[in-house]
């Protein structure tokens, strides 16, 4: 059975509005195949993701989706145990942290020390969040980041990513953040068990060549990018991270 990776930001949504035609076209694709939605955005749950897909149209359950938070979550369980962990992040990363069973360092004690960091999009990103991560990370806690990328697209244009964020505390302490998303192994090896199907069995759509597109394409699946989010049809001829197909928007998948 074939399976579709569908993206999230800039394929499904920009900002708070559905894509046109997204909800049809991928309703299309559950009545023949398998999907499953891959966002490097930490910010939702898997459970948040999934009841915004529904009430935009779109059928989906929670165990459909994989964000990049989640991943983090269990990749630090399944290599290192339940963890004390001091997040930059929002409500979603925080859950998936929870719900595989590590401890939030609330940041509060000076004196205390979080074995990581855990870095994702966060829109309340403050000066005193970064010297307490800092504070962490000198003191021997991990860095890990849920994703790396610069720009994430909305209604209007873009924002700054989780990279901005991930970057600054990079700079900051001197060291290397170990990234879990898109396109990077601990992501697409949670896609990979989660499916249980081969890769070359597998369609990934998303919005961006650094990321959706390279992840597919190391993996052996079959890429296609939309225009509606990060790169254009410039960026495809100047790149040399080439999709087996580029479209407009989701909406013209039924084509393919």
């Amino acid at each position: 059975m074939m399976a579709y990776i569908l993206d999230l930001d800039g394929v499904i949504f920009r900002g708070s509005e559905v894509i046109a035609g997204a909800p049809d076209a991928v309703n299309r694709l559950l009545d023949s195949a398998r999907v499953l939605f891959l966002t490097n955005n930490s910010t939702q749950s898997r459970d948040a993701v999934s009841a915004r897909l529904n009430a935009s149209g779109i059928r989906c359950r929670e165990s459909d989706v994989i964000t990049a938070g989640y991943a983090a979550a269990v990749h630090i369980r399944k290599r290192y145990g339940a963890q004390k962990i001091y997040p930059i992040g929002e409500a979603g990363l925080i859950h998936e942290l929870k719900a595989e069973g590590h401890e939030i360092d609330e940041g509060g004690d000076e004196d205390a020390v979080a074995d990581f960091v855990v870095v994702g999009l966060d829109r309340d990103f403050t000066y005193e969040k970064l010297r307490i991560g800092l504070r962490n990370i000198l003191a021997g806690a991990g860095l890990i980041a849920t994703n790396t990328d610069p720009l994430l697209p909305v209604e209007h244009g873009f924002l700054p990513g989780a990279g901005a964020i991930v970057r600054a505390l990079e700079t900051a302490s001197g060291r290397s953040a170990f990234v879990i998303g898109k396109p990077n192994p601990p992501m697409m090896d949670a896609v990979i068990d989660h499916l249980g199907l081969p890769a070359h069995e597998c369609t990934l759509v998303g919005d961006r060549l650094d990321t959706d597109i390279l992840a597919g394409s190391r993996y052996g699946m079959k890429t296609v990018l939309v225009l509606t989010g990060v790169d254009t049809a410039e960026s495809v001829r100047q790149s040399r991270i080439k999709p087996d197909a580029v479209i407009g928007s989701i909406a013209e998948m039924r084509e393919i």
